[in-house]
């Protein structure tokens, strides 16, 4: 039962469902068509390890090729790399524009960056991933470089220092060594000379071993960034997708509609289903009547203008369900009630009075509502008198008081005059003699009554009633409304028939029309539906409304 009133409420719904995935499709794809696509390029590089750190195998060798990636990876987006690949290529674009369409990453356990450019031209795409990995590998080569520029300048100094003194002093030796007839103290010098040009020349060859040293180191300790895949011409859009999004969009459009349909049905707390009847009050849902549309009161007497309508037989329905609800007792009188203003008690009245009329029974239709009475109006008859002057009026016969409608079978007792004290008129001993001499006028009397949490009215005259007949508005009376009209009469030991509601919309789809439609007339009728007899087709699928 619950599954088939959620799919009947979705079916109910569907426009709203329809309609907001088409809403949201629509506006999905104006914005995506109006969108200037992006296209994406990438250029690969790889870290060329030094060699004397890639030996090791360790966790911790490991850790140490992931933290220069990531540091790779950062370094790539800062501004000083992208100022001057904006310079190089004349970007119209600043550092931060520019870093927002960049985008680097290192793949887990591999010596691979990715770098990724997205821009509005997939030509400038290209160029712009290829010139960045050059600057950054230029960039990267003067930062390795840099490790030993300091001590490499300080040995070429030493280095050019003693090799200038050596040439100095093989000057000297060279001097003193052409001459014929040295002297003692020439040949002391020259001596001195030599040993100190040896010592110069063993002071050059270890500045030199150094200075080879630190070369080597330079060039093994350092880690190198090489192409090994360069940008391509990209010419697939990768946002916005249109399709896709759209796709998606008329999906969560309808998921959302959705979900707003079932919020609202959570959130109203009004009657839409018999079965919510039952749950409420525990009261039985004795038939669901259609809207009756009309200009005037007197349309809304539909089981006499066309009673062969599908609203006619829901009323002949209503007929057969009072006879099983009065099976023990014969069904002699009952109140037509409401627990708000404007649910349709009159109307629903004026017609369950008409059908029993037409299935042979001598009916009376009484208008019990003394502040707002309706029933001469609907039956066109005048209102100059009626029950206020039967009650005032012990002597007069109470025939005198009832006037006989276009129904046959039907007598109507109209309001009369309006009294200024109307519960104390239907509190009062004389009103109880009414109804009993009513009794013999008719084999059903119908009292339509004011609306039961507006006035006391019904709950008066309750108790001297057979019954009472509560009328509720599909998707307008309140449930808390309707339990609080059934304690209101029960309270005064009133004996409540059950429920019926009125004004269902079968033009909209509803639900809580359709279904119980077909419900209650497969019951009464079996196949013969009247709908199918007069050629209608119904609005809900035959799997759910069967």
């Amino acid at each position: 039962m619950e599954v088939k009133k959620y799919i009947a409420l979705i079916w109910h719904w569907s426009w709203v469902i329809l309609l907001g995935s088409v809403l949201a499709g629509a506006i999905t794809y104006l914005i995506n068509a109006n969108t200037t696509p992006i296209y994406r390029s990438t250029t690969r590089l790889m870290i060329d390890q030094a060699p004397s750190s890639s030996s090791g195998t360790s966790y911790a060798d490991v850790l140490t090729i992931e933290k220069i990636s990531q540091t790779y990876v950062a370094l790539i987006t800062t501004s000083p790399i992208l100022e001057e690949t904006i310079a190089q290529l004349e970007l119209p674009y600043t550092t931060v524009q520019l870093r927002e369409r960049i985008s680097a990453s290192a793949p887990v356990d591999t010596q691979i960056i990715n770098i990724t450019v997205e821009d509005t031209s997939p030509e400038r795409a290209k160029l712009i991933a290829d010139t960045l990995a050059q600057n950054f590998i230029a960039y990267n080569d003067r930062t390795q470089s840099a490790r030993y520029a300091d001590p490499i300048d300080i040995l070429n100094i030493e280095r050019e220092t003693v090799g200038d003194q050596i040439e100095e002093m093989q000057t000297l030796i060279n001097d003193l060594t052409a001459l014929e007839n040295r002297t003692p103290e020439q040949e002391s010098r020259l001596s001195r000379l030599e040993t100190q040009i040896k010592e110069l020349q063993l002071n050059y060859t270890n500045i030199f071993n150094k200075l080879q040293d630190l070369r080597i180191r330079a060039a093994t300790e350092s880690n190198n960034l090489v192409v090994v895949e360069p940008a391509q011409v990209n010419r697939t859009v990768v946002r916005p997708r249109t399709i896709s999004n759209t796709i998606l969009a008329v999906l969560v459009g309808g998921m959302a509609a959705l979900g707003l349909v079932f919020l609202i049905d959570y959130l109203d707390d009004t009657i839409k289903t018999p079965d919510e009847v039952v749950e409420d009050t525990g009261l039985s849902a004795m038939g669901v009547i259609a809207y009756i549309k009309g200009d005037k009161p007197a349309d809304r007497l539909i089981t006499h203008l066309t009673p062969r309508a599908p609203t006619s037989e829901a009323y002949r329905v209503l007929r057969t369900n009072l006879e099983f609800a009065s099976v023990d007792d014969k069904l002699r009188n009952l109140i037509v009630t409401s627990p708000s203003p404007g649910e349709g008690k009159s109307t629903t009245a004026a017609n369950l009075a008409t059908v029993l009329a037409q299935a042979g029974h001598r009916v009376i239709l009484i208008d019990g509502d003394l502040r707002r009475p309706s029933q001469h109006k609907i039956l066109e008859l005048p209102n100059n008198q009626g029950l206020t002057t039967a009650l005032l009026d012990s002597e007069t016969p109470i025939s005198y008081h009832i006037q006989n409608t276009r129904v046959p079978g039907l007598r109507l007792m109209t309001s009369g005059p309006l009294p200024p004290n109307p519960a104390e008129l239907l509190r009062s001993h004389r009103m109880s003699q009414v109804l009993e001499e009513l009794k013999d006028e008719a084999d059903i009397v119908i009292v339509d009554t004011p609306p039961t949490l507006t006035v006391a009215d019904a709950s008066i005259l309750g108790p001297r009633m057979n019954g009472v007949v509560i009328v509720g508005k599909i998707g307008s009376t309140r449930r808390d409304a309707l339990m609080q009209a059934q304690e209101s009469l029960q309270k005064t030991g009133a004996n409540i028939f059950g429920v019926v509601l009125n004004r269902a919309n079968p033009a909209r789809g509803g639900y809580y029309y359709n279904y119980y439609y077909y419900r209650y007339y497969t019951y009464e009728y079996g196949d013969n539906r009247p709908d199918e007899r007069r050629g209608r087709k119904s609005r809900l699928p035959k799997w759910l409304a069967g």
